[in-house]
């Protein structure tokens, strides 16, 4: 009889506000992953270089930055950890209209932008991109 392995995924989180931050991880915990969290751009560039770990999934708040800036940080941040250039980016946006909300859109073939309704839509999504085995 073969034991089951489990494979817990790590997700790496970029998450400037202070309030928002320890919610996230903690949400991320308790749905079975494992969190690497920076606090900005440089704190980032630190950790990836410091730690030369893989990801399974960089996922990055907009904290009112544009989309085209976030999407170059998560580039960034991916060709730090891997070669391949496979793991997905998941962007939370934190500014949009209600003709938004809910919505998952994919940007290209590993980027995607999610505004989000509540955090069941984000537990869906990182469970699609990113699942526990």
């Amino acid at each position: 009889m073969n034991p089951i392995t489990t494979t817990i995924p790590r997700i790496f989180v970029l998450e400037p506000d202070d309030d928002t931050r320890p919610v996230l991880k903690y949400n991320l915990q308790n749905w079975g992953y494992q969190v690497i969290i920076a606090v900005d751009e440089a704190d980032a560039i630190q950790r990836i270089q410091e730690r030369q770990e893989q990801f399974d999934l960089i996922l990055l708040n907009q904290a009112e930055k544009p989309i085209d800036e976030l999407i170059a940080i998560g580039h960034q941040i991916r060709q730090g950890v891997e070669r391949d250039g496979h793991v997905p980016i998941l962007i939370m946006m934190e500014q949009y209209g209600p003709d938004l909300e809910g919505q998952d859109v994919q940007m290209s073939d590993n980027e995607y932008v999610t505004y989000l309704e509540d955090g069941q839509q984000l537990k869906d999504l990182l469970q699609r991109l990113c699942p526990i085995r």
